[in-house]
């Protein structure tokens, strides 16, 4: 072997580990998220189609209202945004996005779950989500 093909075949490995490196990085990070986050949406899962009528972003919490309300008079699905405000700005992203663009939701959320009260999301007319996806 000349020097050109050793050197390019050291620069294949350098390539190679950092790229198993990187992986393994992504995997461990992946991994050790909130269990909660997770363990998913409980077994009471349900969704709404929603028709988003207007979106909002308080300190504690975004969300948006729907038209007409899901059973249980429930027009306003929210999301706690202190414990992670990048999800919540993923949601908000979502919530915009279908209000501008006049398309309805599909809403997921627990319908037991009323740990929303804690972000100002009321048990009579509101629902906390984990999930939230643009209709095509």
């Amino acid at each position: 072997m000349n020097i050109p093909q050793i050197a390019s075949k050291k620069m294949i490995q350098i390539s190679l580990l950092s790229f198993l490196s990187l992986l393994i990085i992504l995997g461990a990070s992946a991994s050790s998220g909130n269990d909660a986050m997770a363990a998913g949406p409980s077994s009471t899962t349900d969704y709404f189609n929603c028709t988003p009528t207007g979106v909002a972003a308080f300190i504690d919490r975004v969300h948006v209202r729907c038209s007409p309300a899901a059973p249980g008079n429930i027009m306003y699905f929210a999301y706690c945004s202190r414990s992670d405000s990048a999800l919540a700005s993923r949601f908000l992203s979502i919530f915009t996005t279908a209000k501008v663009t006049g398309k309805n939701l599909d809403i997921f959320y627990d319908p037991n779950d009323d740990s929303g009260t804690a972000c100002g999301c009321s048990t009579s007319d509101c629902q906390v989500i984990w999930g939230a996806e643009v209709n095509p």
